[in-house]
């Protein structure tokens, strides 16, 4: 609840109240007043605002038994904090009816002395409001001038956590859109050693901040020892969420100051947020402008290529693998949705940088058309086979943690080691040569080396005319035939090389009986020309199966 002047509860407090008694909607004594007003004609609710304290002696409607019993009810929707009445005078005393009516409504209904005078109750009722307003407004310039410094110092989201928890005297924290915590400052209040320790474990557990705000929830509770609340606010600009902000045990209720500043901090995120996403578009673009230039040989020699790359904190001195990371279906996104399709590039270019840096501080990570690229350091003193398990693993655990968190299938291409920098351009081919036959050829992998392709690295070197020659004499009629009578020819070819031209284990495996598998072999033979106990007709069958992947026709 948002406090916004007085509650019900402290206005009674209040010495002009003194003799004042609460007769009904005892529930409803934490209503706020912003407010005070005085009814003086029977149809009030033309007169009255939410949030208004109404004192009146019933005069109006002192004849009018229905509109008594009419006016809590109408006072409760038009969102009132409360009714005072002085009896006495004009109604004997406050009816029954009412008296039900407020504790049904949650309304508080106050009974106030013969004594009591409207003006000695409004002024200092007024006058309290208007001093917590203005204590408000010192608040929001104080709490202001010191978001502002931040950003004309550039100061980033961990010196705003720490002003704002500063000035709240609240433990604050701000995650990411996957609730992974980015900045906190937990230090303003000492809870107990349990409950600290259980607040600095809960800020780093994503999944359980996700679990609670996951059905939009600002409110929470977390089971941890005894209890421990706290306030989730999202930061979002055009609908997007940039961040998450949670204030920590705050006192109940929250008050109109603390979240006018946490309006503003949630503004002040945003902005830094913002910001940092537009020097991180620069600087890719710098990054990117690096490699093209790397790649067209424009820059002068190794050492100045190491002395560029130095400035983005990559170290290429010793050398790199390029790895091609490449998302399913971020293309059909983009024809789709390309806004979403740029949102989740942005969130795959950040995971893999996470992990990068993590695991391999120094290596590149960069955008290559809508492909990401990793130059994987080396690490000193490891031989060649050494360096390839160390980027396979690297790549693994990547599409490990964009599988967890994305729910994307992605897919990589590894390139050799590449000792000089300025051959870049043959690592970028590499991978990418393992990426596209690695789809095709391998469809359960995710993670393909271009040493693992093979006879394909030989095929790859041939005239594309000459091999595609060699495919139509030796395959052609085959897929022809298959296309047309769905004869599943092709796959019970590769079934066949799959187990070594074992029958029983092809037939078991295609699910099909021994002699339907005979007559299958029969049909490749007859329609290819070719000979299966034929080492070499096996061998072009083969060369022919692979040509067939590689085109992926």
């Amino acid at each position: 609840m948002l406090m916004m002047g007085i509650t019900v509860r402290e206005a009674l407090r209040l010495p002009q109240m003194e003799g004042a008694v609460l007769v009904g909607g005892e529930q409803g004594l934490d209503r706020i007043i912003n407010s005070v007003n005085i009814m003086e004609v029977p149809d009030i609710g033309s007169y009255i605002k939410p949030a208004e304290l109404l004192l009146t002696t019933a005069y109006p409607i002192k004849d009018d038994i229905k509109a008594l019993e009419n006016l809590i009810p109408q006072l409760n929707k038009c969102g009132l904090a409360a009714l005072a009445i002085k009896p006495e005078r004009y109604i004997r005393e406050i009816p029954e009816i009412m008296i039900k009516q407020a504790n049904q409504y949650k309304f508080p209904l106050i009974k106030l002395p013969n004594s009591a005078s409207f003006n000695e109750i409004i002024n200092p009722i007024l006058t309290e409001i208007l001093n917590r307003q203005a204590a408000v407004l010192q608040r929001n310039e104080q709490l202001s001038k010191a978001l502002t410094g931040i950003m004309l110092h550039g100061g980033g989201l961990a010196e705003i956590a720490r002003t704002l928890a500063g000035l709240l005297g609240l433990p604050v924290s701000i995650h990411d859109p996957s609730f992974r915590k980015i900045a906190s400052w937990l230090a303003p209040r000492d809870f107990g050693t349990e409950k600290n320790r259980a607040l600095a474990e809960l800020v780093n557990d994503s999944k359980q901040l996700a679990e609670a705000c996951k059905d939009g929830r600002e409110q929470l509770v977390f089971n941890y020892a005894g209890g421990l609340y706290a306030i989730c606010r999202p930061v979002t600009v055009a609908e997007e969420i940039y961040a998450y902000l949670f204030i920590w045990e705050p006192q109940k209720p929250i008050s109109e100051r603390d979240i006018t500043g946490i309006e503003q901090a949630v503004t002040v995120i945003a902005l830094e947020i913002s910001k940092q996403r537009a020097v991180f578009d620069v600087e890719s673009r710098f990054k990117s402008s690096f490699i093209e230039y790397l790649v067209d040989g424009k820059i002068a020699s190794k050492e100045d290529a190491i002395i560029l790359a130095e400035r983005f904190g990559w170290d290429i001195a010793n050398g790199f693998t390029v790895m091609l990371f490449e998302c399913d279906d971020l293309q059909s996104l983009y024809d789709q949705e390309p806004v979403f399709a740029r949102k989740k590039r942005l969130k795959i270019m950040e995971i893999v940088n996470t992990a990068v840096v993590s695991l391999s501080p120094g290596s590149a990570v960069v955008e290559r058309g809508r492909r990401l690229m990793v130059l994987h350091r080396p690490l000193p003193g490891k031989d060649t086979k050494q360096l390839r398990r160390n980027s396979e693993t690297l790549a693994r655990s990547c599409c490990e943690e964009l599988a967890k968190r994305l729910d994307t299938r992605i897919l990589v291409g590894i390139s050799r080691f590449i000792a000089d920098p300025m051959k870049i351009a043959e690592g970028i081919n590499q991978s990418q040569q393992a990426l596209e036959i690695g789809r095709r050829a391998y469809e359960r992998g995710q993670v393909f080396h271009f040493d693992d392709l093979g006879v394909y690295r030989i095929l790859l070197t041939s005239d594309a005319v000459e091999m595609r020659c060699f495919f139509d004499d030796i395959l052609g009629q085959l897929v022809s035939y298959d296309e047309e009578n769905k004869a599943g020819l092709i796959a019970t070819l590769e079934t066949l090389f799959a187990n070594d031209m074992n029958l029983q284990k092809t037939a078991d495996a295609l699910f099909i009986h021994y002699n339907t598998l005979r007559y299958r072999i029969n049909r490749i033979q007859q329609i290819t020309g070719l000979d299966l106990k034929s080492p070499d007709d096996r061998l072009s069958l083969q060369l022919a199966l692979k040509i067939l992947h590689m085109k992926g026709n």
